[in-house]
């Protein structure tokens, strides 16, 4: 769905006025084969290399996209939705009914389960006193990653042998004051699966430091995200350990999927 709603929205940018006109222009720029390589990933084409050029019509025809909530399975969009084709004339339709499916009528009941149980536990009326900025806060913590040194001091807690004094955790500490706020949240997703910090900042956020004795200074920090706790190897700079931790942190994937704003 993603690839056809970027493919609609360049259509946008310079499809004609008229209805005429805009079918058939649409129809042209469906047979254009550079749609694979401005809109498709590697793992989006089957039984195509990622080089291979690749229009619009013989992608859709390639993978027999139709009228079903994933474009190849699940529900009907509409009757008889798996004997509709996704073709130029009616991808906008699709996108649409699609959308509207993934995040309207596809999930209404369970949300509406999820409310009604919710309800009983905790009243909604009760949550009339809090503004939606509040509640976000509380619900999902903090929108900006702030700490400071003597912040990052009181709550990165060194252990197992580690002490303040010790290199490695200096070099932590000295690391954690310049990263931006996309690379904290990356760190806090790292080291404890959540991308914010809690209601209250970092106030409210502790994280165990320990030393990986068992590593060489060619490994990579590690950590038990379900305990907040990171392993740190013996590294000899801040510069060594920057390398490897931001590289840790970028190749650990998956924890969560919220994201924080740049700011």
């Amino acid at each position: 769905l993603g690839a056809l709603n970027e493919f609609l929205e360049d259509l946008a940018l310079n499809e004609p006025q008229g209805p005429e006109e805009r079918q058939a222009w649409r129809r042209a720029q469906a047979d254009k084969s550079d749609f694979g390589e401005r809109f498709l990933t590697a793992s989006d084409r089957p039984d195509a290399s990622p080089q291979e050029p690749m229009s619009f019509n013989e992608y859709t025809q390639l993978v027999g996209l139709c009228f079903l909530e994933t474009g190849l399975s699940g529900a009907e969009l509409c009757p008889e939705g798996d004997s509709i084709a996704v073709t130029a004339d009616n991808v906008t339709r699709f996108v649409e009914e699609a959308a509207n499916f993934w995040f309207n009528t596809g999930v209404r009941e369970q949300v509406n389960a999820f409310r009604a149980g919710l309800n009983d536990v905790f009243p909604f009326n009760a949550l009339k006193a809090f503004t939606r900025t509040e509640l976000r806060e509380m619900f999902c913590g903090e929108d900006r990653i702030d700490w400071d040194e003597q912040a990052l001091l009181n709550h990165i807690h060194p252990t197992g042998g580690l002490t303040e004094k010790s290199p490695s955790y200096k070099f932590l500490v000295a690391v954690l004051l310049e990263l931006g706020q996309a690379e904290r949240s990356r760190f806090l997703d790292f080291v404890s699966s959540c991308p914010r910090l809690p209601p209250g900042g970092i106030a409210k956020f502790h994280v165990d430091v320990f030393p990986d004795t068992s590593a060489s200074r060619q490994a990579f920090p590690r950590s038990r995200a379900c305990a907040n706790q990171l392993y740190l190897p013996p590294y000899t700079s801040k510069e060594e350990l920057q390398a490897k931790l931001v590289e840790a942190m970028h190749s650990s994937a998956g924890h969560h999927e919220q994201r924080v704003r740049d700011q």
